[in-house]
C-alpha cells in the first residue's frame, strides 16, 4: 500500500512539473528588446557581445539547437515584423537605423548554430 502511495506522489509530482514546462514564461535574447529565444535554443553566453557605438549599438548572440533551418527562419519571419522590424530577405531585417541580420550552420553534432547580430545600417 506505501509503494503504490509512493508512485502515486512521484508520478503526479512528474505531471504537475511537466505541466509547469508547458506555460514557462518564454526566454528572450539578452539586449534585444524583447526578442525570445526561439523554442529549442539555446543561448551560448559566452559568445555574446554587446555594446554601444557613436553610431548605435552592436549585438551579437549566438544559440544552438536541433532546431531546422527552415524552422527557425520561419519563426523569426513571423515574429520579427510583430516587434517591428521590416523583412529585407528571410534572414535580413531593418527597423529605425537598425540591421538585424540571422546566420544559420550546421555543426559537427547533429546542431545548428544561430547567429543574431544587430548592427547599425549602413545606408
Amino acid at each position: 500500500m506505501f509503494r503504490n502511495f509512493i508512485f502515486i506522489l512521484i508520478t503526479l509530482t512528474g505531471v504537475m512539473l511537466g505541466v509547469k514546462n508547458l506555460y514557462a514564461t518564454p526566454k528572450f535574447i539578452p539586449g534585444i528588446n524583447g526578442l525570445p529565444l526561439m523554442t529549442g535554443l539555446v543561448l551560448i553566453p559566452e559568445k555574446q557581445v554587446v555594446f554601444d557605438t557613436l553610431n548605435g549599438r552592436i549585438i551579437e548572440v549566438f544559440a544552438t539547437g536541433k532546431n531546422s533551418p527552415d524552422d527557425i527562419l520561419s519563426f523569426y519571419g513571423a515574429t520579427l515584423p510583430q516587434l517591428g522590424w521590416i523583412s529585407k530577405s528571410p534572414n535580413e531585417f531593418r527597423r529605425d537605423k537598425e540591421l538585424l541580420k540571422i546566420e544559420i550552420s550546421d555543426n559537427l553534432m547533429g546542431r545548428v548554430e544561430v547567429r543574431i547580430s544587430i548592427a547599425p545600417r549602413p545606408d
